[in-house]
């Protein structure tokens, strides 16, 4: 029963160790998010909704790292600004949020547990 009970506690801590805790970005404008050096594997998709925000699903294709960033960090709970955007993902974003009258602000990225990275963005008044 010790062993059972030990073994389901250590999976649950590893599962939960391989999620990202939110949102680790400074709030930015999307238009002031860098594009270079990336784009999508696959079609992104959208997957939640609201006249608040949206969140975008994606496997993303990176080549390198800004000088002075750490690739380690992007997807970390601690600051990055180093995050970049595919250049499709930041136009959903903007076209979401522009049928409201809004702007899109880029609040940063987590991954799914099969590693895609999921972009949250909020839609602000301009």
């Amino acid at each position: 029963m010790f062993k059972n009970l030990t073994i389901i506690l250590m999976g649950s801590i590893m599962v939960s160790g391989c999620l990202s805790g939110g949102a680790p970005e400074r709030p930015r404008d999307v238009a002031d998010v860098s594009s270079s050096d990336t784009s999508t594997i696959i079609d992104p998709k959208i997957v939640k909704s609201s006249e608040e925000g949206i969140e975008i699903k994606y496997a993303q294709l990176s080549f390198g790292f800004d000088a002075g960033c750490n690739p380690y960090k992007t997807y970390s709970s601690d600051l990055n600004e180093c995050a970049k955007l595919p250049e499709n993902v930041k136009d959903i974003a903007i076209e979401h949020c522009a049928e409201s009258g809004k702007k899109a602000v880029f609040l940063g990225n987590k991954t799914s547990l099969l590693q895609m990275t999921i972009s949250e963005f909020s839609c602000e008044e301009t």
